[in-house]
Formats: C-alpha cells, sequence, structure tokens
C-alpha cells in the first residue's frame, strides 16, 4: 500500500519540527569546555605530557597524554591536510643561519685520497696482502 505523497510530507514536517525542538547534546568529553586552551598550547608548542600536567596542576583535572592525543586527533580528522603554519619570525631567522652553513659544506670541494691496493693480483699466482699496500 503506498501512502499519498502530501501524507508522508506534511509527516516529515512534523518530525523536522520536532528534532528542531530538541535540546543540543552535551559534549560527551570532559575536555570540551577547554578545547580551546589545549589549541593555544599545542600552537605554543607545548607536548601533550605538558598540557596533561598543566591541567592536573592548575585544574586539578586528571588526563592521560593519550587521551588529550586522541582528543586533538579526532577534531583535526576534518581540518584540510594541505593548510600549514609558518614557524614565528625568530625561529625561522636562527634555522635559515644553520641552512646557510650546509649550503657551505655543500660548495666545499671534496678532495678523495687514491686508495691503496690491501692485496696484488696476479693470474698464475695465489692472493698475498702487502704490507705496504701496493705492488712488490
Amino acid at each position: 500500500m503506498t501512502l499519498p505523497l502530501s501524507i508522508t510530507t506534511t509527516e516529515s514536517q512534523i518530525v523536522t519540527v520536532e528534532l528542531g525542538d530538541l535540546p543540543p547534546k552535551p559534549p560527551r568529553s570532559k575536555l570540551e569546555p577547554h578545547r580551546e586552551l589545549i589549541r593555544e598550547l599545542r600552537r605554543k608548542g607545548r607536548t601533550y605530557r605538558e598540557v596533561a600536567q598543566l591541567f592536573r596542576e592548575r585544574l586539578g583535572l586528571y588526563v592521560a597524554p593519550s587521551t588529550l592525543h586522541s582528543f586533538v586527533k579526532v577534531r583535526a580528522k576534518h581540518r584540510k591536510r594541505t593548510q600549514f603554519e609558518l614557524p614565528p619570525l625568530e625561529l625561522a631567522d636562527t634555522q635559515s643561519a644553520g641552512f646557510a652553513s650546509i649550503a657551505a659544506l655543500k660548495t666545499k670541494p671534496i678532495l678523495q685520497k687514491p686508495k691503496s691496493a690491501r692485496f696484488v693480483f696476479r693470474e698464475n699466482e695465489p692472493l698475498t696482502l702487502t704490507a705496504t699496500g701496493g705492488e712488490q
């Protein structure tokens, strides 16, 4: 038995109105109220272990570093992977000095000493090690 389209549309509208009246679900994670704090601490280079210790000391909230990692990882899934943040300016300057010394080392000519032979090969004789590393 097929219901007329007008009845299903009306029922659909009623369900939509009822769902709109539902209160929002409370956050399931105890870390959700501290989301922005975690974000800022991570942006400032704090490790998950340091953040967990700070929460324990300052907020009285006992949380494992792995829990913090999972919390951040789950919420970061929807971000684009191509977005990167530039490092702070002072960090970029110290890195460029390091890159300059590496570039100078790369331009330096490489001097290779010829390797001396450790044995002498003669077709009709057995191999013999030499004391001086060359022909006898």
